[in-house]
């Protein structure tokens, strides 16, 4: 599997190249530190996946992953973030993205990369926890159209 790797930490990258790449069936052929870098790599590297962070300098993750979700809908992006802000979850989850984890949950990066390649969505315990409260507010739009 082909993995282009985005977050604005650079010590994040290598280590996360170095994590996935233990790997015998993942191969890490990208890396950029913000979205731009994102959507540039995504239309040259046409990775399986696209690992990325939200909160980034020039352009967000989540910026990054609906422009390119606009252009290919077949796009496998899955954010690596520290945040559960409950509007992150509610952007990724509308623009389509195939998962959200929690980078603190660190062991869960490789099941969750594999999974999203099997065509299976991904969201940490943090997240999924906190998707009944916002389904039940009514008060966000994308629960109206999802429902």
């Amino acid at each position: 599997m082909r993995i282009v790797v985005v977050d604005d930490d650079k010590l994040v990258c290598v280590s996360l190249k170095t994590i996935l790449e233990a790997e015998e069936d993942i191969s890490v052929v990208g890396i950029g530190y913000h979205g731009k870098e994102a959507i540039e790599l995504y239309n040259s590297l046409k990775p399986d996946i696209l690992l990325i962070d939200i909160r980034m300098e020039t352009m967000t993750g989540l910026d990054a992953a609906e422009s390119i979700l606009n252009a290919d809908k077949t796009a496998k992006i899955l954010f690596l973030t520290t945040f559960s802000d409950n509007e992150y979850i509610i952007k990724a989850l509308k623009i389509g993205a195939k998962g959200y984890i929690i980078k603190q949950n660190f062991e869960s990066i490789v099941p969750s990369l594999k999974a999203v390649y099997a065509g299976q969505s991904v969201f940490g315990d943090d997240i999924v926890s906190k998707i009944p409260s916002l389904i039940s507010t009514g008060k966000n739009p994308i629960f109206r159209t999802l429902a």
